[in-house]
């Protein structure tokens, strides 16, 4: 009986080996080792890397097709008896200039007047909504940016590059001078592209007027003089 018994626990436990064989088999020839698996979180650093090399290549692009359009303009002056190298240069000096803000700039574009809603503030709603922030006018001129916009100053007060929008109550402050309402904006470029960015039903400037009775009034001119940044200040 009890040989029998220990039979039969033998061939239990060959049993169970062979079975368990077969099973570890069946999975090594299943697994691949060209497929790596990786968690979502390295799945979400891998796809930010991706997206960041895109944009490092866009820009590199960018980039060579500037420097290319360069070259180009270089080869057409030395082929034009008419025109020197020297002309050029005044040329790209004259763009730099207009910029990065250190000279008078003339032309057509919008005057964009801001200033806080009149309406009156009821139960329930927030009277921070009714007010013009710093926020809502950098947005204004991010769209104007968008939309072409070669220069752009806020109450005479050129902006550059670098230029810091702050708020503070009733007020802002530009290029750390301090200026009360109204906002005037003034914007040098293509009128109907940039009229486009604060009308359109869409635009940041159309919500805070429609949705929050934002005084905001867009006009277009012809000859917009916004000053270079030494003269505004």
């Amino acid at each position: 009986m009890n040989i029998k018994r220990k039979n039969i626990k033998q061939k239990m436990v060959i049993l169970g080996a062979f079975v368990a064989g077969i099973l570890i088999s069946t999975y090594l020839k299943t697994f691949d080792s060209s497929k790596v698996y990786i968690s979502l979180d390295e799945k979400k650093k891998l796809e930010n890397k991706i997206e960041l090399s895109k944009n490092n290549i866009e820009k590199l692009e960018k980039t060579k097709s500037d420097l290319q359009e360069y070259v180009k303009k270089y080869e057409e002056v030395l082929e034009d008896d008419n025109k020197s190298i020297n002309d050029l240069l005044e040329e790209e000096l004259k763009k730099i200039k207009e910029l990065s803000g250190y000279t008078d700039i003339k032309g057509e574009g919008l005057i964009v007047t801001i200033k806080d809603s009149e309406k009156e503030v009821t139960s329930g709603e927030n009277p921070n909504d009714f007010i013009v922030h710093d926020i809502d006018v950098l947005k204004i001129i991010n769209d104007l940016k968008k939309s072409g916009a070669k220069a752009l100053s806020i109450n005479g007060e050129r902006l550059l590059p670098t230029s810091r929008i702050k708020c503070s109550g009733a007020t802002i402050t530009v290029n750390d001078i301090t200026y009360g309402q109204p906002f005037v904006i003034k914007a040098i470029g293509e009128a109907d592209s940039l009229m486009a960015s604060i009308i359109s039903p869409q635009s940041y400037a159309n919500l805070l007027k429609d949705g929050y009775g934002i005084y905001v009034k867009a006009q277009e001119k012809n000859d917009i003089v916004i000053n270079s940044y030494e003269k505004s200040r």
